[in-house]
């Protein structure tokens, strides 16, 4: 399958590519440059760009975002117009052009920030509605609107995945988000951790959410198996076959999940599985 990945360049993209090269012909999308012979130059909120990247693709996983330094929330206010340009207009632009394609499977990461807004205790499931404080939320959470249109209005097969906050392991340290923690730091990151989820568990969603043979709209999340999470996990069960294989301790490091992936779901949800109906 021909495969466009929007984002390409980024720390994820570049991951999600290297999971997906061997079973997919890939065209790697970004503003930045990125050393590759796949790589193609792609302004999101240039819908001729879109067009010619789109053309003769299968399907499409659009991670692109406006990245930021992280500010007050009052040097956030200058953000805002740029995010919608880039979240909504950009994202209207690749669903567009991938309807006009002909696309079989249009793969979309949100993120738990669409529902940051939330009270604490809420335990969000796939039908609960978006609300954020931030305009990043805002505008991923407005996404999700954009695809269920897209799909109920024209018929797009579209997969949503509200990712948790994406932990990267390298050499002498890890990412999280946008924060870079080194080994040698002292500073560790506190609490449970409940939204982290590791990068390798994010690719292989992406990779079970492209393949799933059922076209039609899904909205899952795709978290760590982490204490005092409030993200249901049980559709990206019910409809790909995911669940996290990463857990994250009070210390903020990645370990093993402890549980099968039987053990995600409720024990009435064992008795009678859930089937995936289209949305």
């Amino acid at each position: 399958m021909k495969v466009l990945i929007t984002g390409a360049a980024g720390r994820l993209g570049q991951r999600l590519a290297k999971a997906l090269e061997t079973s997919h012909d890939l065209v790697l999308g970004d503003v930045k440059r990125l050393d590759d012979p796949r790589f193609m130059q792609l302004d999101i909120t240039d819908l001729a760009a879109v067009r010619a990247a789109v053309r003769q693709c299968d399907a499409v996983v659009h991670m692109a975002i406006l990245d930021w330094p992280a500010c007050s929330a009052q040097e956030t206010l200058r953000y805002g117009v740029p995010c919608v340009q880039v979240h909504v207009s950009g994202l209207h632009n690749v669903l567009h052009a991938a309807l006009e394609s002909g696309v079989r499977r249009f793969v979309y990461t949100s993120s738990v920030s669409a529902v940051d807004g939330l009270a604490p205790d809420t335990r969000v499931g796939s039908d609960t509605r978006h609300y954020s404080n931030s305009i990043y939320g805002l505008t991923k959470g407005f996404g999700e609107d954009l695809c269920r249109m897209f799909h109920h209005a024209y018929g797009l097969s579209v997969a949503v995945l509200r990712l948790g906050n994406i932990y990267i392991p390298e050499p002498g340290g890890y990412w999280v988000g946008n924060i870079y923690v080194p080994e040698s730091a002292e500073r560790r990151a506190p609490g449970p951790s409940p939204s982290r989820v590791h990068v390798d568990d994010v690719t292989r969603a992406v990779a079970l959410a492209l393949e799933a043979s059922e076209p039609g709209y899904a909205l899952v999340h795709v978290v760590g198996d982490n204490p005092g999470r409030q993200w249901d996990l049980e559709a990206a069960r019910n409809v790909y076959g995911w669940a996290p294989r990463y857990a994250f301790g009070p210390d903020g490091r990645a370990r093993p999940s402890k549980r099968t992936p039987q053990q995600h779901c409720s024990r009435e949800q064992e008795a009678n599985p859930c089937e995936w109906r289209l949305g």
